[in-house]
């Protein structure tokens, strides 16, 4: 089960009722309430309705339920004009990506909480530890496209995430808490995942940790999406539940 926390304010703006309605009709999506807060509702949901992993799935849905927007949302997606290349050498190690641009995100912390939330509820429940999935959200404005993803030496040096220094991939195995956490991915390859911009600077090193130039933050408003694993379902379902969330948030959706 995925416990969610679902922020009153951000959830009553999403929705257009009050937190006492929002709290009354949550059990009737199928969500048991874990504990009721000041500021916030934290909600379990069963693992096959990874759709409702985020403030703005559970917003969509409450909406429907209401019958304030009733029958199947659509959703418009338009060219972004942007290339992802893939390097063959990947086919036997993490083989398949998928990845869009999200423009126009009005990003506070509790949007920030948000995704990085859906996030890693995704990882457990879709990407079963980031193995048959992982996702990666980067600010689109640090990096220049196209991008690239590699089967790269693992002797490549980046500064990952919450990091100042460059550390080689071999060295955030055995560093960085992500790196130990999530090592067993891909030790065993004699080469490293990795996703750069067209002028070589790495965003991510799936499925283990992104590098900090692409770091999200309250000023970011264009998103670079990646989605990287073994599975190509489980691949497109991360994407198609991110988008949609970012969506309903009011951003525009581009493919790659």
């Amino acid at each position: 089960m995925a416990v969610i926390t679902l922020p009153y304010r951000y959830l009553e703006r999403l929705t257009g009722v009050d937190r006492e309605t929002i709290i009354s009709r949550l059990p009737m999506l199928g969500s048991d309430i874990e504990r009721i807060e000041d500021d916030h509702v934290d909600v379990e949901f069963f693992p096959n309705r990874p759709d409702l992993f985020s403030v703005e799935g559970v917003a969509r849905a409450l909406r429907g339920f209401l019958g304030k927007e009733t029958g199947l949302p659509e959703y418009r997606v338009n060219p972004s004009g942007m290339k992802f290349t893939v390097d063959p050498g990947l086919a036997a190690i993490r083989p398949v990506l998928g990845s869009a641009v999200i423009r126009g995100i009005s990003f506070d912390e509790e949007a920030i909480l948000s995704i990085m939330g859906l996030q890693e509820a995704l990882h457990w429940a879709v990407g079963r530890g980031r193995s048959k999935v992982a996702i990666g959200i980067h600010d689109l404005d640090t990096v220049t496209p196209p991008f690239h993803y590699l089967a790269s030496e693992r002797t490549r040096t980046f500064v990952p995430l919450d990091y100042e220094e460059e550390l080689t991939m071999e060295e955030i195995l055995a560093k960085h808490p992500k790196g130990r956490m999530y090592s067993s991915i891909v030790n065993d390859f004699p080469r490293f995942p990795l996703i750069v911009d067209d002028l070589d600077r790495v965003l991510s090193f799936p499925p283990i940790i992104n590098g900090e130039l692409t770091r999200v933050t309250t000023e970011t408003r264009n998103i670079l999406l990646d989605c990287t694993g073994t599975d190509e379902r489980a691949v497109r379902t991360a994407v198609t539940i991110i988008c949609t969330a970012m969506a309903e948030a009011g951003a525009s959706i581009e493919s790659i």
